[in-house]
């Protein structure tokens, strides 16, 4: 158990000392910010979810979708009560990923007990701590946003305390979170899928610190590939066994698309620069996802016989093609900035003439930002 509860105090203090210094200063923002949300993306996606799937059917999806759209509809409905929708949004994701951590924290009080003392499930442990660290990460930095750094403190805090009551709840019967837990993840990877893509902290990164983003994002996205946790079968483990594969047999597809739509293009909408960022953006990354999707639900070989166009091409070139890709992206996030790589504008909350309630305004500006200022908030 000393092991768990160490575990539990290393990750949270991480996250939330990462966040307290990117919420300071604009330069440190950048790598934690895009480091965070690609990790913690790509864990809800690559673990969360599929394993959701694995313990109750695809029944699970259902409160994803929920958790997504729960914000802004909870957020229209408390409008007279003037609840901020980013607030909603926070608050939500917030109790969601209390319970998300006591499950965690039984995992961990289970497999660091008493009868594990012969046989430490490092895999387990190191996974638990890696995607620990965002998503302490991304509710801080939130919740910082929205009350300064006490909130951030106080929301830290209780997932301390709600991973560590996880662990002692091990002393107990805890068959209750085994049937629940696919349920509560599949809600918490909805809430949080949300967070991330509308109600990050949106200030502009000085140019010269966007390069930093595109370190922290590819450190984000090879994350849950690093810390695998345990093994799983089912579609857990055919969608983190073929997903490389499912990248590599449609890498070259996508680009050679981009190519063919970018010598085609006559519309202004078309130019050669807004096909690469649909190209090399999260589209694509999302396109790829539900393919591998397919391919696990199916056991589909894109690049078997199953289909014998794509098993034509060499394993070589779909390799370079998805090389390329990752180039591509990281590349516009380091010249465009990763808010940009997302599709949204920086500081869109500060000048779309609706900021949310509650959300303090910051002193420095985005032209100051686009300057290359020092970004000191």
């Amino acid at each position: 158990m000393t092991l768990a509860l160490l575990t539990v105090a290393i990750s949270v203090a991480v996250g939330l000392l990462a966040a307290i210094a990117a919420h300071a200063r604009l330069w440190v923002l950048a790598p934690v910010r895009a480091f965070a949300v690609v990790a913690v993306a790509a864990a809800i996606a690559l673990h969360v979810v599929p394993e959701a799937i694995d313990g109750a059917g695809w029944w699970v999806l259902a409160p994803v979708v929920l958790g997504f759209v729960a914000p802004p509809l909870v957020g229209k409905v408390a409008r007279s009560a003037a609840v901020a929708h980013r607030r909603v949004a926070a608050e939500l994701s917030y109790a969601g990923v209390m319970v998300h951590q006591l499950g965690d924290g039984i995992g961990l009080g289970a497999l660091t007990g008493e009868a594990h003392d012969d046989h430490v499930h490092w895999d387990f442990v190191i996974g638990v701590g890696a995607h620990t660290v965002p998503l302490v990460a991304v509710i801080a930095l939130t919740f910082a946003e929205l009350g300064g750094r006490r909130a951030a403190l106080v929301r830290a805090a209780g997932m301390l305390v709600a991973t560590v009551a996880g662990v002692a709840l091990t002393r107990i019967d805890t068959s209750f979170m085994v049937a629940a837990g696919p349920w509560i993840n599949a809600a918490v990877a909805g809430l949080l899928f949300h967070v991330l893509l509308h109600d990050a902290d949106d200030r502009a990164v000085p140019r010269a610190a966007r390069p930093l983003e595109a370190v922290g994002a590819a450190l984000g996205a090879a994350l849950p590939f690093v810390a695998v946790g345990h093994d799983h079968g089912g579609l857990t483990g055919a969608l983190r066994e073929g997903l490389g594969d499912v990248i590599v047999a449609l890498a070259p597809v996508v680009v050679v698309g981009g190519v063919v739509a970018t010598a085609l293009a006559r519309r202004p909408r078309l130019r050669p620069a807004a096909i690469a960022a649909v190209v090399a953006g999260p589209v694509t990354v999302v396109a790829l996802l539900l393919a591998g999707y397919v391919a696990a639900a199916t056991s589909l070989d894109l690049a078997g016989d199953d289909l014998p166009v794509l098993s034509a091409i060499p394993t070589a070139v779909g390799v370079a093609a998805a090389a390329l890709l990752a180039a591509l992206a990281l590349g516009r996030i380091a010249t465009a900035g990763f808010l940009t790589w997302l599709g949204r504008a920086p500081g869109h909350h500060a000048h779309a003439g609706h900021a949310h309630a509650g959300v303090r305004a910051h002193p420095r500006t985005n032209a100051r930002a686009e300057a290359g200022g020092d970004g000191t908030a």
